[in-house]
């Protein structure tokens, strides 16, 4: 397999801003992610971009948009990812064992701990379960990406999600 030869982003802070009309990354993160987000499409899509984007300016127009949305996505999963690092708590069991719990809310009156215990369908839900579980994150990101890349083709014609030979 070979390496991509890419020397930068599929989408630059330009698109972004004004073409996909993103504002979920903090501008001064926008290049880092729109540059994991640009490595997360090599990898969906077995590296067809690697010789550049095609001359169809509508495909070209959806891979970025595809790339802007993946950032998005990898900036809300590393966001989560990092508040729960902050939040999280070991209780032990009577059986000896220790187990981490995410805290919900914490009270001080009498003392009151209220633990995550699973998802409450908030649109956070999801990203937090893509934070938890790299599988989730990896499906996640490849849906995000197939509502831009579905039937677009690289400039040899073939489909970039197409996974035949």
């Amino acid at each position: 397999r070979q390496m991509c030869i890419r020397d930068s982003a599929y989408a630059d802070e330009g698109f972004y801003a004004n073409d996909y009309y993103g504002n979920a990354v903090p501008w001064e993160l926008l290049y880092r992610y729109l540059e994991a987000a640009s490595d997360r499409i090599d990898n969906l899509t077995y590296n067809r971009l690697e010789d550049g984007l095609p001359e169809n300016e509508r495909a070209k127009k959806r891979i970025k948009k595809a790339v802007c949305a993946v950032a998005d996505a990898l900036y809300q999963i590393d966001t989560v990812r990092n508040n729960s690092m902050e939040t999280v708590e070991t209780i032990k069991r009577e059986d000896g064992t220790v187990t981490g719990k995410m805290v919900s809310s914490v009270s001080s009156g009498s003392e009151s701990i209220t633990y995550v215990t699973g998802v409450t369908g908030s649109s956070t839900d999801v990203y937090m379960q893509a934070a938890m579980d790299k599988k989730v994150e990896n499906m996640l990101l490849r849906q995000i990406a197939t509502e831009y890349l579905c039937g677009v083709t690289d400039k040899k014609g073939e489909y970039l999600l197409y996974a035949g030979m």
